[in-house]
């Protein structure tokens, strides 16, 4: 694919192997062939200090805003380590849906990028407003797509859970996505709140990672 001589960051060039699902052609990932549970997860900006973890993108983007943009620099480095969870670009709830949609693609093209590339990954899944996970505005709940069903995800609650109406949302987003994908296995980085995680359509299998910070008391 001709490179833009203009860098605008959406780099469709990463995508040559790559097929689309839904309206807005997100980057689709592939089924995974067997499913590899994470013993443990590190974070992307602390990955060289545990390289039998899975690392994940539940941090700042500062921290990784060079991989975001070149993420074709840390195959290698990432190969090192038996896994990851897809990357996770925010979705902040308060943007234009156009920029609720915009990041959900970068962090599926990487994806998509990465798994091409040899990087086993477990799917991310990362929703934003309600207009993300159902059809109350279009035709598809956009934060589901391209990613496999009857699998295992992984989720970030970090920071998502403080108020009433953070913890309404990821209720919400959750029971979508156990309707819409129905995960065998969800990976959970963060807190797991008793009125977040209740009244589910059913009950896949949770894994549950305490943040870093948490986990090594710093």
């Amino acid at each position: 694919m001709r490179i833009n001589a203009f860098d605008d960051g959406l780099r469709p060039e990463l995508l040559e192997r790559s097929f689309y699902d839904g309206i807005f052609e997100i980057p689709q990932l592939e089924p995974l062939e067997q499913i590899v549970e994470p013993a443990g997860l590190v974070p992307f900006s602390k990955r060289q200090k545990a390289r039998d973890r899975f690392v994940h993108f539940y941090e700042h983007e500062a921290h990784y805003q060079d991989f975001t943009n070149h993420p074709e620099k840390y195959i290698k480095d990432l190969l090192e380590h038996p896994g990851i969870t897809s990357p996770d670009n925010s979705i902040l709830v308060e943007a234009p849906l156009c920029a609720q949609i915009a990041n959900l693609f970068i962090s599926r093209r990487n994806a998509s990028f990465l798994q091409h590339s040899g990087v086993y990954q477990i799917p991310n899944v990362r929703w934003g407003d309600e207009r993300t996970f159902t059809t109350v505005e279009l035709p598809e709940a956009v934060a589901f797509i391209g990613i496999p069903h009857n699998s295992i995800v992984s989720i970030g609650t970090y920071g998502c859970c403080q108020t009433q109406d953070e913890k309404r949302l990821m209720h919400l987003g959750v029971v979508e996505m156990l309707k819409v994908l129905h995960p065998q296995i969800v990976v959970v980085y963060g807190s797991m709140p008793k009125d977040v995680f209740c009244d589910f359509p059913y009950e896949p299998r949770f894994l549950r990672f305490d943040n870093w910070d948490k986990e090594h008391h710093t």
